[in-house]
């Protein structure tokens, strides 16, 4: 196939609520769509996924967008490309997201070119065809919290990711676990705690909690492979791990026993492969997370977490949760809990146009007529 056109959509899209961690507070939702378009007019969509200001990752949109128009883009345009993997063989690791933007998008064009589901192009096993939906609750006031899984609950969810932060994991868990004593639980402290607040952390296994998320504020696997051998809860690593290489070291050290994927971190559905079947060949249980974002990669998210050997629901709950309007037609929809898997061509769903028109503040487009 050979690419003749890529659009880049600068969206703002503004949340339903303010999303806190320990780190940030986010009241709209900025990224970059991208729209590419082969000789035979076939379409695809993609998402750069990164945040304005470097708290997550390193990787700012701003960094993201300029890597696209100068490098990512180029390399691709007008240019014959017989797998969208092949993208890869050529280009960096230096901006995964805005590189996972652009892979997705053609991922998505080669699956409707060739008139497959986006699973059936990448994995081939069986999926399921509908998942458990999972919600994550920011840094909220603990009262907040308790009437938020309250009425979640109400909606059939049965999994719930709780921000946390050194000042009060303890006595919101232990709030948590007191008024629902059964439910599935995991803590993400995003880098929030020192080394040597690892008594503090070890004092949450009281909680069963499926897994901590990125407890330590460090990027030294030795802190991590210190930490696992003295928690019983099962440390989850996320934005520690970017690279093939990242994961392998943290595996050798057994520095983990969960992995949260998410494609725009590790660089696209290429990198995420790999590493599922690292875990896979490594007795690491991974599941799917996801990022405060659009559907359009959320959907992505939503195939991805269909694989049978997920450990828990993803963080993917209904679109209405995050946006009064989401982009894709139709929105996701928990519904009882349970989240369908698209069974159409490519990400299975379409893009709405006017609401992607009315959210973009930037436009740009490369090649075409």
């Amino acid at each position: 196939m050979q690419i003749q056109q890529i659009e880049l959509f600068h969206i703002k899209m503004p949340l339903n609520f303010d999303f806190k961690t320990s780190q940030a507070a986010i009241k709209c939702r900025e990224t970059i769509v991208i729209k590419v378009e082969d000789e035979l007019k076939n379409k695809g969509y993609g998402e750069v996924v990164s945040f304005n200001e470097p708290f997550y990752t390193h990787e700012t949109l701003g960094a993201s967008k300029q890597v696209l128009i100068n490098k990512y883009i180029k390399d691709v345009i007008h240019k014959d490309m017989e797998h969208p993997f092949d993208l890869h063989k050529n280009l960096d690791m230096e901006y995964p997201m805005a590189l996972a933007g652009l892979e997705n998008a053609l991922v998505d064009l080669y699956s409707r070119r060739n008139k497959l589901p986006i699973m059936k192009c990448v994995f081939n096993e069986e999926t399921n065809e509908e998942i458990y939906a999972g919600v994550v609750l920011g840094d909220l006031d603990i009262k907040v919290i308790i009437k938020q899984i309250e009425d979640y609950q109400k909606e059939g969810y049965i999994r719930f990711k709780i921000k946390i932060k050194p000042q009060d994991a303890f006595i919101k868990l232990k709030a948590i676990r007191e008024n629902y004593p059964n439910i599935q639980l995991l803590a993400d402290a995003n880098r929030s705690y020192q080394f040597d607040q690892i008594n503090e952390i070890k004092e949450l296994d009281k909680f069963n909690l499926l897994c901590i998320e990125e407890p330590l504020n460090t990027e030294n696997f030795f802190g991590y492979q210190k930490l696992q051998k003295e928690l019983c809860t099962p440390i989850c690593l996320d934005e520690s791990i970017q690279t093939i290489n990242d994961l392998k070291t943290a595996i050798s050290l057994k520095a983990l026993k969960v992995l949260n994927i998410k494609v725009g971190r590790v660089g696209g559905i290429y990198y995420a492969k790999q590493m599922i079947d690292l875990c896979r060949q490594n007795n690491i249980k991974y599941w799917i997370g996801s990022m405060v974002e659009s559907g359009i990669s959320k959907i992505l998210h939503v195939h991805l977490a269909s694989l049978n050997d997920n450990y828990i629901p993803g963080d993917l709950s209904s679109s209405k949760r995050y946006f009064k309007k989401d982009i894709i037609k139709p929105e996701i929809i928990a519904q009882n809990g349970i989240i369908k898997v698209p069974k159409g061509f490519g990400l299975g769903v379409e893009i709405d146009e006017a609401a992607l028109e009315k959210y973009t503040i930037d436009y740009i487009k490369i090649g075409g007529e």
